[in-house]
């Protein structure tokens, strides 16, 4: 009985979900403080015509010099639609910077692998765009400042699903 009543929540849950907006994305990027790109995945869920709330999950990785630096970022927005698809986003963030020293094989040449972890959490204002190419598949670009340690630029163009 409790499986029914489970299943009958989580229905009523997508329908609802469904009848305000919820989205699906994936972009690349690039990220100014790595200097580098990334990849991202987003979940967007539409509150009403101009509210909405997103996370996203950004994964992105360097080789430098014998020093491979590899980031994760995790970012929880609130969406405002300011005019027709334009909106501005504001949130937090929580960064993950992972940094490996290479041995001899990665072009270290002192030799010896090394490797440092560090984490912090910040905040995060930004801007985007989303344009509808067909029915429910839209290209948004979006662009938004980090306020971590070393504050950084995220811009990122990708494709977003609405269902």
């Amino acid at each position: 009985m409790r499986k029914i009543y489970f299943l009958t929540i989580a229905l009523l849950g997508f329908t609802t979900l469904h009848a305000q907006g919820f989205g699906i994305g994936v972009s690349g990027g690039y990220l100014s403080e790595l200097d580098g790109i990334g990849g991202t995945a987003d979940l967007i869920y539409e509150l009403d015509e101009k509210w909405g709330v997103s996370t996203s999950f950004t994964f992105a990785i360097k080789d430098d010099t014998g020093v491979r630096a590899k980031w994760i970022v995790i970012d929880v927005n609130a969406r405002y639609i300011v005019y027709d698809e334009f909106y501005l986003l504001a949130g937090g963030e929580y960064l993950d910077i992972s940094l490996k020293q290479l041995g001899l094989g990665g072009g270290n040449p002192v030799g010896g692998e090394q490797f440092s972890d560090a984490s912090e959490y910040g905040a995060n204002a930004g801007a985007g765009y989303k344009y509808n190419l067909v029915d429910n598949v839209n290209v948004f670009a979006e662009v938004k400042y980090a306020f971590v340690d070393k504050g950084y630029v995220h811009a990122k163009l990708g494709l977003r699903f609405d269902f």
